[in-house]
């Protein structure tokens, strides 16, 4: 998919494909980053997710004052499978001690009565924030050398490309048939 030097301009595909190329990449230092932590890759995601919302201000996981996050929301936030979500939350909650928090649907907020929210416990919060860190130290060390300029592009470009996917999420499948 990439080439040494390009003699024409990048093109649609491989912006995107390059996205879906870095990801496998990194995959692998991921798995450096939770390994040691007696955690899969999954349940990092979803402790280091819950962990943002609740200590550190992400804004891009809806979550409540209590830093609480529905399940559905995290269905669509986690960057991996969200595949056995209610298994993965429900291992992590019967901890000893709880790593998460599950309480009922908040109806005032319009969620539905037999739904689910979650929040990092203090216990999880105190055991994901070392991977947390060694993810922190990860990406600097592997974006060094890289302009800030270059930096600020990509960012801004994921950035858009989650944007416009987001707006289209309930219409994707017109992407496919030419619909704008």
């Amino acid at each position: 998919m990439t080439k040494e030097k390009r003699s024409t301009s990048v093109e649609p595909t491989d912006t995107v494909g390059s996205i879906f190329t870095a990801r496998r990449d990194l995959l692998h230092g991921v798995r450096l980053v939770v390994e040691g932590s007696r955690f899969t890759v999954e349940e990092a995601d979803l402790l280091m997710s819950l962990y943002g919302a609740k200590e550190l201000g992400w804004d891009d996981l809806e979550h409540d004052k209590e830093g609480f996050v529905a399940f559905n929301e995290l269905e669509r936030y986690l960057v991996h499978s969200a595949s056995l979500l209610s298994r993965r939350i429900r291992k992590l909650a019967d901890a000893k001690p709880p790593l998460l928090e599950i309480a009922v649907a908040d109806r005032a907020s319009g969620q539905h009565f037999n739904a689910k929210r979650v929040r990092i416990t203090k216990e999880g919060a105190k055991r994901i924030e070392p991977v947390w860190k060694r993810f922190q130290e990860v990406s600097a060390k592997l974006l060094e050398g890289i302009p800030q300029r270059l930096l600020d592009v990509h960012y801004e470009v994921n950035q858009r490309i989650s944007a416009e996917i987001g707006r289209r999420r309930s219409g994707l499948s017109d992407l496919l048939s030419g619909k704008s």
